[in-house]
């Protein structure tokens, strides 16, 4: 990340734990899956890029890991046990890439919007900025495009709380100007929340995090098995920097996973997409 970057700017708040302190390899997954399985009710929320599909320059491009639909699927069918996706994705955009199944929870754009999957389709709640939000993400659309027209391979997705600047495909030091350019330009504008992932930059008209996320999973899953929010423990994993908010949101009886490398406040650290599939195996034969 450029040291131009704005400490203002919303990366995760978190206290993080270097790369070799953080638990890894079998052992510390069975430990893991032992401990969060006795749970009443285990809610397994999962960001979907870097952790159940790899990360491509397509975004709409990518498919998951072999054996990560099966498992999702095993999960939502689990008389005590939820299924859920936290994704910075827009929500139809999650729907179509993850082909999630009938009852698993959604929260896309960071937590903005919600959704569940029904045998009919995915029953959402209807959200529209409002004047001034859209007042400000019509700035945003001008601001964005003109850092992204100077840089070969970046673009500007417009969801619909945000803008989002990608880089992914520019060249390093190229995609590090853009990026600083957005810090000290948008990012910093009344009314903007910035959140910096891997090569992109997300500038929102509402402060939401995966943190919201989850907690809103937490709620819905406690609420539709009877429980209080409490009796929930809550399995997330994360590959982003974005993924941190949620990860410091955990509570002593949750499991947070970091995928792949990084600093990080997660408990358990797995290699890879593969390994994410791997976990979701181990806790279902856990709760079998």
């Amino acid at each position: 990340m450029s040291e131009a970057l704005s400490a203002d700017v919303s990366t995760a708040d978190v206290s993080t734990v270097d790369q070799a302190a953080v638990p890894t390899g079998d052992d510390a997954v069975r430990e893991a899956v032992r401990r969060v399985a006795g749970a009443r009710h285990v809610a397994v929320a999962l960001d979907f890029d870097g952790v159940l599909a790899p990360l491509g320059d397509d975004p709409m491009g990518v498919t998951m890991a072999p054996g990560a639909a099966d498992a999702l699927a095993a999960i939502a069918a689990h008389p005590d046990m939820t299924v859920a996706l936290v994704s910075g994705r827009r929500l139809e955009d999650l729907v179509t890439l993850a082909s999630p199944p009938v009852g698993a929870l959604l929260a896309a754009s960071h937590g903005v919007e919600h959704g569940l999957v029904t045998a009919a389709g995915t029953r959402t709640e209807p959200l529209e900025p409002t004047e001034a939000e859209h007042d400000l993400l019509a700035r945003l659309d001008d601001a964005v495009a003109a850092i992204a027209a100077d840089v070969e391979g970046a673009w500007v997705e417009r969801k619909t709380f945000a803008r989002v600047l990608h880089t992914r495909t520019a060249q390093d030091d190229d995609a590090a100007s853009a990026t600083a350019l957005a810090v000290v330009g948008p990012a910093d504008w009344p009314g903007v929340h910035a959140i910096i992932g891997k090569s992109v930059v997300e500038l929102a008209v509402r402060d939401v995090t995966k943190a919201d996320g989850v907690a809103w999973v937490r709620r819905r899953a406690a609420a539709d098995a009877g429980l209080d929010p409490a009796d929930v423990a809550v399995v997330f994993a994360g590959d982003d920097t974005t993924d941190e908010h949620a990860l410091v949101s955990l509570g002593p009886a949750d499991l947070g996973v970091k995928v792949g490398g990084g600093e990080t406040a997660a408990t358990l650290r797995v290699a890879d997409e593969p390994a994410v599939v791997d976990l979701l195996r181990a806790l279902l034969a856990a709760r079998a």
